[in-house]
């Protein structure tokens, strides 16, 4: 999880005016392990539980999900990993959230400014 000042991604070979800036957010890289898929319901509750206390002790109510399928050799189906996604959205955005999902499943050229302090950049394995 990396509190950005600034991020934007665009889908790779877009057009320029494609970009889309997402601004100051909180940015979570979500990787779905296989064995993640035993335990779907654990799982989303932590993470959910994870992305809320960083956002609070950041003071920060937006948030940005992006499937980042690249961290481990154990991947979920991408299916289960997608609608994982959208669950901790919705549940995010039930606790009154601002919550930007990047498209799953497809490449983009992105750019992000991360803020300074320790906890601006934390790692979570759930």
């Amino acid at each position: 999880m990396l509190h950005v000042e600034s991020f934007w991604y665009r889908p790779d070979e877009a057009r320029p005016e494609d970009r889309v800036d997402i601004g100051e957010s909180l940015l979570v890289w979500i990787h779905s392990e296989k064995e993640d898929e035993e335990n779907r319901v654990g799982v989303l509750r932590k993470m959910v539980k994870n992305i809320r206390w960083l956002a609070q002790k950041l003071d920060t109510t937006t948030v940005t999900l992006h499937s980042f399928a690249h961290l481990d050799d154990s991947k979920a189906d991408p299916d289960f990993a997608e609608v994982l996604i959208e669950e901790a959205a919705t549940r995010l955005r039930d606790r009154h959230f601002s919550v930007h999902i990047v498209p799953f499943g497809q490449f983009n050229e992105f750019d992000i400014h991360v803020k300074g302090p320790s906890l601006a950049k934390v790692f979570k394995k759930i």
